[in-house]
């Protein structure tokens, strides 16, 4: 059930790198560089494949990771507590910071001396990334509060005071011109 077992991650980990390895080809070098023969130019077809590859998966990911999360919200606290348990916490987590990292290394490869249309498009792969990563943080965050206790405070205020207090406010909001 959930979308973060090890083999799913371990599989995240090629085509979502691979845009951003295919657009550093794209840096044009130095006049001192010194390049070898066997080098072949960058291919535009190979970058849009990988793009496009990464932008499905990461389509897919973020997909199943908010029917999980719509899966865990629809049970009551008891069985998605014991459903996280069984599924473990800790892919969850690496998952995220994966993502974070990757976000990051997306972020310093756009600012570097790339084409436009290369930054364009990565910036759009950018966006996928922090979609899924959004969801995942999502998750992440509804996961932890499964296993948080409730902070309760103790307290000596007045409710019927409290109540007095706000029915006289209401009163004079509705008195109140605001136009």
């Amino acid at each position: 059930m959930n979308p973060l077992n090890a083999i799913t991650f371990a599989a995240l980990c090629g085509p979502l790198a691979q845009p951003a390895a295919l657009a550093l080809d794209f840096i044009p070098e130095s006049v001192t560089t010194v390049t070898r023969c066997s080098q072949k130019s960058p291919s535009l077809d190979d970058y849009a494949n990988s793009l496009e590859q990464g932008k499905e998966t990461l389509s897919r990911l973020t997909i199943s990771i908010d029917d999980y999360y719509i899966s865990l919200i629809k049970m009551d606290f008891v069985s998605a507590r014991q459903t996280v348990v069984e599924n473990g916490i800790e892919t969850m987590e690496a998952c995220e910071m994966f993502l974070r990292a990757f976000e990051e290394e997306i972020k310093k490869t756009i600012s570097g001396n790339l084409p436009g249309f290369v930054a364009t498009e990565l910036r759009i792969y950018w966006r996928h990334i922090a979609k899924a990563r959004s969801s995942v943080t999502r998750l992440n965050q509804f996961t932890l509060g499964l296993f948080k206790d409730a902070v309760t405070y103790k307290s000596t205020t007045d409710l019927s005071a409290v109540k007095e207090l706000a029915a006289y406010t209401s009163t004079k909001l509705k008195e109140a011109k605001f136009h």
